[in-house]
């Protein structure tokens, strides 16, 4: 007598269980493996004496534009950038980060969390490490925008976008 033959979607479908709890698994080896991203940022701080929010000045980089004219181009080092859900945010905010490290900025995080208590309107006593004065070149965390509070913690010359 020969044995019962099994359904050819069992076998799928136990590999794509096995599959998915071997890579369920694996991530979370990672998670405990790899340093927290706000922890390696922490250290790329600037001194709080050395925090103004006047903004410094840059000398121009000199650019050549597509249609062979030279031009001048300089960075934008004081941004606000306020993360949307679902816009391919996330991506731009990893730019900003590695940014922000190559450039030796100083990021405002949230205190605790990883947004700034959203729902809540965004306030400064959200930011960690705050202290009346204290200026900030980044802001690009989750956040429910409050122009002035946000305004009190950039350079007049900080630019404010969006996706």
């Amino acid at each position: 007598m020969l044995p019962p033959q099994k359904k050819p979607w069992e076998s799928m479908a136990k590999g794509l269980v096995l599959g998915a709890l071997f890579t369920s698994f694996l991530l979370l080896v990672y998670s405990y493996a790899v340093p927290p991203l706000h922890a390696g940022l922490a250290s790329t701080r600037t001194p709080e004496a050395a925090a103004s929010c006047s903004p410094p000045a840059l000398e121009p980089e000199a650019v050549i534009r597509a249609n062979g004219s030279a031009g001048e181009c300089q960075p934008r080092r004081n941004i606000v950038f306020l993360k949307t859900h679902k816009t391919a945010s996330s991506t731009l905010l990893n730019i900003l980060f590695r940014f922000g490290q190559k450039h030796r900025l100083k990021f405002a995080f949230p205190n605790g969390r990883n947004d700034f208590d959203y729902p809540t309107f965004f306030a400064r006593s959200l930011v960690q490490d705050y202290r009346p004065g204290a200026c900030f070149n980044i802001i690009c965390n989750h956040m429910r925008f409050h122009y002035d509070e946000v305004r009190g913690l950039v350079p007049t010359n900080a630019i404010f976008i969006t996706v």
